[in-house]
């Protein structure tokens, strides 16, 4: 009997000391630096330290007065940005910015639904024009820009020739102040509606028939069954696209400045545009660099409650 318990006290003891050391080795082994895997994020982790000094850099050159031909560069603090908040240029451009870039994520959004709701139907048509809608997205903006200025132009354009067949018009669209945001606003829901229209579909790929059956069976009608069964359920593929497109209208600057280059007036300078004409063409970088600093906390700000927004959703729609 003595020797049993021996025999069972010595097995235990055993099991603890190939614990004891299985458990050091996986320490050690978690302690050994994974040399493959920070070669291979190194390259990012560069990229993006290169990103975070460039970024913090412009905010420096925010604070000082550099403007090309001045030798030296003194550091002024805040000068540049009180000076932008006494001068009605500046809140215009914030106005423009805000107004562009809200018009644009909105009108955006309710087509790109109305399209993809047309395109998750079984029309033939619909299917026909589906590779088609993704044209506008793979033009560069600039080109864009330069098509629908041409197609602008208040005598040669081929718009105003349409309208005129209809007894419409003529408009002066890009040149005149009251139209040229409108305008600018159109080119951009040509351009980007795809993008939401692309998003909304595959979310409502992702709603099972069985819903929708279920619905029928209840009395439910196709309007109804829409607002309340799959609107709810594209909520966060519309607000997800609509973070994208908005970090994007915020710091638009190729369709702007290729169609008015912030004119007539400024009646389209956006403060992305402002800060190109400051730094590169009036060559005070300071106070160009301070509007992009204001452009980056407006993007910021829009960004953060887009995302809230959406994160709000997702846990209803959950």
């Amino acid at each position: 009997m003595t020797s049993h318990v021996s025999k069972v006290v010595s097995l235990r003891s055993e099991e603890s000391s190939a614990q004891t050391f299985h458990a050091a080795e996986t320490e050690d082994a978690e302690r050994k630096v994974d040399w493959v895997s920070l070669l291979v994020i190194a390259p990012a982790i560069l990229i993006l330290l290169g990103f975070l000094a460039l970024f913090f850099y412009g905010v420096y050159q925010s604070l000082t007065d550099m403007r090309l031909g001045r030798p030296v560069v003194r550091f002024v603090g805040f000068a540049n940005y009180i000076a932008l908040m006494k001068t009605s240029d500046f809140w215009n451009s914030v106005r423009v910015t805000v107004v562009y870039a809200l018009s644009t994520v909105f009108i955006e959004a309710l087509i790109g639904l109305a399209i993809a709701k047309l395109f998750a139907t079984g029309v033939t048509l619909a299917r026909w024009l589906r590779p088609f809608i993704l044209l506008p997205l793979v033009l560069p903006p600039m080109s864009v820009a330069l098509m629908w200025t041409t197609m602008m132009n208040p005598q040669s354009g081929i718009l105003n020739y349409l309208f005129s067949l209809v007894g419409m018009g003529p408009f002066s669209w890009i040149s005149s102040p009251t139209t040229a945001l409108i305008s600018i606003i159109l080119i951009d829901v040509w351009t980007y509606t795809p993008f939401f229209a692309l998003i909304i579909f595959a979310g409502l790929q992702g709603i099972t028939d069985d819903l929708r059956e279920a619905a029928r069976i209840n009395g439910a009608r196709s309007w109804a069954t829409f607002i309340n069964i799959e609107l709810p359920l594209v909520a966060p593929y519309i607000l997800i696209a609509a973070v994208f497109r908005l970090i994007e209208s915020f710091n638009q600057f190729d369709i702007i400045f290729g169609t008015t280059q912030g004119g007539p007036g400024n009646s389209t300078s956006a403060l992305s545009v402002q800060a190109y004409i400051s730094a590169f063409q009036n060559l005070t970088f300071g106070r160009g660099a301070a509007m992009m600093v204001v452009n980056w906390l407006i993007v910021l700000i829009g960004a953060t409650l887009m995302v809230r927004a959406w994160q709000a959703v997702r846990r209803r729609v959950n």
